[in-house]
């Protein structure tokens, strides 16, 4: 009798050390999915070209999606080789103020290439989310179905991805 008693408090006490972590995944779930809806309620930031990064810097500090966000005087850091598995997409890495990285993708079927390199400092405006691999910053151009704002791109004077 006390060894099936020992067995069946070992078995409970087994059975609690697999699901208490499975649980606790299960609620962190949860809460980042509700916080993604509140976030999805504060729809735009600063539908205006801003004067500079504070909205996408708050936007990478708290994980919040954004479906659409502008920032001003950030600077290209690397510029990757483009995207070719299904759409083309040109893709880049800027710095913002606060020194986050945010990685960029741009649809080449939506535009002309944007000419970016390492050092160029530029203006954007799209959709932000953050991802499993961190904050990416896309829809930086025309929305031909015109569900969200026009993205763009603006280099040296120049507006990509309004065409």
């Amino acid at each position: 009798m006390r060894t099936s008693a020992l067995s069946w408090i070992l078995l409970v006490v087994v059975s609690l050390l697999v699901q208490l972590p499975a649980e606790a995944k299960r609620r962190d779930r949860e809460r980042d999915e509700r916080r993604d809806r509140r976030g999805r309620s504060e729809q735009v930031y600063n539908p205006g070209l801003a004067s500079n990064d504070a909205d996408l810097v708050r936007a990478v500090q708290d994980r919040r999606y954004v479906s659409f966000v502008t920032a001003s005087q950030v600077t290209v850091t690397k510029v990757m080789e483009d995207d070719t598995l299904g759409k083309p997409h040109q893709r880049w890495y800027v710095r913002l103020s606060s020194g986050d990285e945010v990685f960029c993708v741009y649809n080449l079927d939506m535009g002309k290439r944007v000419p970016l390199k390492a050092g160029d400092v530029i203006s954007m405006g799209g959709e932000f989310k953050w991802t499993s691999r961190g904050a990416l910053l896309h829809w930086l151009h025309h929305d031909p179905r015109q569900n969200r704002p026009d993205g763009f791109v603006e280099v040296g004077g120049q507006r990509y991805g309004l065409e």
